[in-house]
């Protein structure tokens, strides 16, 4: 096998390899997207609460949801597309 067609066979592979990891890119982005959206909502609900157990309650799925989104942010930048 010549050079050229092992660096072609490469660069198939490299170009493979950076759409996977775009395609995971913009499927995370979209999952915290709606982490975002589910954030707010607890939030209005939190504020508008006045039982002590709800707002307890909505404030532990507040803290999940954040820890979460935190999560997805630290991956999604770990994940280098060019």
């Amino acid at each position: 096998m010549t050079s050229e067609k092992l660096i072609e066979k490469f660069s198939v592979l490299l170009n493979m390899e950076r759409r996977q990891q775009k395609e995971k890119r913009d499927k995370i982005r979209a999952l915290l997207k709606k982490l975002k959206k589910q954030q707010v909502n607890l939030q209005v609900k939190l504020e508008k609460e006045q039982d002590p157990g709800d707002r307890k309650r909505l404030k532990r799925n507040l803290k999940v949801i954040q820890a979460q989104r935190k999560k997805g942010i630290k991956l999604c930048k770990s994940i280098k597309c060019k």
